[in-house]
């Protein structure tokens, strides 16, 4: 039988087709009916209080870049998408999820989707159930990892958010990225402001990402146009002789600029500092 193809992300055609990448999450996104095509994810996803929110601690994420879990965080992050109200679940069968990620092969799609929300489950950001059919049940818990329930955030005080746009997936950043732009893009996305910066140095702790992988992913984002240096500023700082530095100022640009920016979050009230001092633009 001949085989032949259609596109990168559609799967080799022999006998009835399976649907392609690309038209299987489109039809995932508009199962959500999101008005707005944005998804809005937590902070605390990425980094989450710890005792009464007096102190920070990272969040999942930290976990899936220390695991190498691309396949994890891009089943996360659709399934955010697609569970926008009722009890925040979906029902679907695993098929659907492997083609999301690009695996048209049955039984190695299943299993790899298995593998994945295994890891998601052990980091109790979603429950899995049975379903009717042969599906799953894929209930997604709080971001912070504490496996309560979920409720949509920016409900009260004290809960920031950001908006991840679906544009991410339209224009195929979810394939272009690697793991650690994906992770930088989501902490840039976080600064909810035009401006800030990203002292690399200091990712690891806010954020639990080495400070490698946080320069390979502001590198990719810088080469890909999704992240730009607008300007420069100079801070305090003990480890350069003058006891000055100066670091990037950076901004997300179209389509990832925040479309609704609210109050900065707790740890970027103002720029932070690098061991003691106050920062300045010049």
């Amino acid at each position: 039988m001949t085989t032949t193809h259609h596109g990168i992300n559609s799967p080799p055609v022999q006998g009835a087709t399976p649907l392609g990448q690309p038209e299987t999450i489109k039809l995932i996104l508009d199962r959500s009916q999101r008005p707005t095509r944005t998804v809005p994810i937590r902070r605390a996803f990425l980094q989450r209080d710890v005792g009464k929110g007096r102190t920070k601690a990272p969040g999942a994420l930290a976990d899936l870049v220390r695991r190498s879990a691309k396949r994890p965080l891009d089943l996360y992050l659709l399934l955010s998408a697609v569970t926008s109200g009722g009890d925040f679940s979906v029902t679907e069968w695993s098929t659907t999820w492997s083609r999301s990620v690009g695996i048209f092969d049955e039984t190695a799609g299943t299993a790899a989707v298995s593998r994945a929300w295994r890891v998601l489950k052990e980091l109790r950001l979603i429950t899995r159930a049975r379903g009717e059919g042969g599906k799953s049940t894929i209930t997604k818990l709080h971001e912070d990892g504490s496996g309560r329930r979920y409720t949509p955030p920016g409900e009260g005080l004290g809960d920031p958010y950001f908006q991840l746009t679906y544009e991410y997936w339209d224009k195929g950043w979810h394939n272009a990225l690697s793991l650690p732009g994906k992770a930088m893009l989501l902490i840039a996305s976080n600064q909810r402001k035009l401006e800030f910066t990203l002292p690399q140095e200091r990712i690891p702790d806010w954020y639990g990402i080495s400070a490698d992988s946080a320069g390979k992913g502001i590198r990719e984002l810088s080469k890909h146009g999704i992240l730009v240096q607008v300007d420069e500023e100079w801070f305090d700082t003990l480890k350069t002789r003058s006891g000055r530095g100066l670091r990037p100022v950076y901004s997300l640009l179209p389509p990832f600029t925040p479309r609704a920016l609210g109050g900065a979050t707790p740890d970027q009230g103002t720029t932070p500092v690098l061991l003691a001092g106050n920062v300045s633009k010049n």
